[in-house]
């Protein structure tokens, strides 16, 4: 199938992580599948399963985005 019209919720979470590898190429991609496997596993009795790597793919996404070094406001700065 394609990205847009998976034939199943594995195939669209294969394109989750597919997009998360893409988006954040510089984190190993069994450390991505890995992350999107346990948020999946978040949803197992989710009724609306259609929504679930929506889901997955938005809770990833704030999961990397927090995990990343931020810039320290108190940081030296270089002597001119």
């Amino acid at each position: 199938m394609s990205a847009t019209n998976p034939a199943d919720e594995y195939e669209a979470l294969l394109y989750v992580a597919d997009r998360l590898s893409r988006r954040f190429p510089h984190i190993a991609e069994d450390v991505l599948f890995d992350l999107v496997a346990e948020e999946w596993t978040r949803y197992d009795g989710a009724r609306f399963r259609q929504y679930v790597p929506v889901l997955v793919e938005g809770n990833c996404l704030r999961l990397l985005r927090e995990a990343r070094p931020q810039p320290s406001e108190s940081a030296p700065t270089a002597a001119a």
